[in-house]
């Protein structure tokens, strides 16, 4: 069996040193913020706190925005254009995939669907296992800040800072965007197995029924991750590859789409 390889990972490899940049930047900020409020009395160790939280909170605020605005659409783009380069064998772009699109279809818009539907299984797995996860952390944040509320003797500007963390900041809106991207993945797939389940192929290779469903998904597979701005877990999908690819060889086949068409 050839080796897995895909160019778009040394892209992909700088978002993720990224993003785990700011999850612990995230962190430290969230730490420091409750920090300060145990050593009022302490005024060097304090003002030295205070310090390095504005430094530390400028750099979650470059990085984060980096990578929401500029780096992980950039890097999507040219994901979304290698995709359309190998389902319709058209020369887009010079990035080099192996293992990542697995069918033998012919170059249509019946493989662009094909792709769109093993990649929305893929994903919608990895997302499965991230937001688990993250339903742990979140679960976790809001029970201490239950907690917080419920005793009386608890200060009110230990409180505001965890409902500032848990609210203002950024960990239930990414928490929100991965269980929507999650969601979605979940829809799109479903929708494109209920589509090859009731299409047969050789005899609708051109309707345009067919071709305008197969358009649709693909716009809301990609307007889903251009929404969420999700990197998706690396080191869960090498976990779980095998698992998955193995489930995507069978739908193949129980849906015809293991030959040439």
């Amino acid at each position: 069996m050839s080796e897995r390889y895909d160019s778009l990972d040394r892209h992909y490899n700088i978002i993720e040193k990224l993003v785990k940049t700011t999850s612990t930047l995230f962190w430290i900020n969230a730490s420091l913020s409750i920090a300060v409020f145990f050593v009022e009395n302490y005024s060097f160790v304090k003002n030295l706190l205070i310090l390095v939280f504005i430094l530390t909170t400028t750099g979650y605020f470059v990085i984060d925005n980096y990578l929401s605005i500029l780096k992980i659409p950039e890097v999507e783009d040219k994901r979304r254009v290698h995709l359309l380069t190998k389902s319709f064998d058209v020369a887009l772009d010079n990035e080099r995939t192996n293992g990542y699109y697995n069918n033998e279809l012919e170059p249509s818009i019946i493989k662009l669907g094909a792709n769109i539907f093993e990649n929305s299984l893929f994903a919608e797995r990895v997302t499965h296992e991230m937001v688990k996860r993250e339903r742990i952390k979140v679960g976790t944040f809001i029970a201490l800040f239950i907690v917080a509320l419920l005793i009386r003797t608890t200060e009110l500007e230990l409180v505001s800072i965890l409902a500032q963390t848990l609210f203002a900041g950024t960990l239930i809106p990414a928490y929100v965007r991965l269980e929507v991207l999650h969601f979605r993945n979940k829809t799109i797939f479903n929708c494109l197995h209920d589509i090859f389940l009731f299409h047969s192929q050789r005899n609708n290779e051109n309707n345009e029924i067919l071709s305008v469903k197969l358009l649709d998904c693909f716009v809301k597979y990609e307007s889903a991750k251009a929404y969420s701005g999700v990197k998706q877990d690396s080191k869960i999908f090498h976990k779980i590859n095998g698992e998955v690819k193995q489930e995507w060889q069978e739908i193949k086949l129980s849906l015809n789409l293991e030959g040439t068409h």
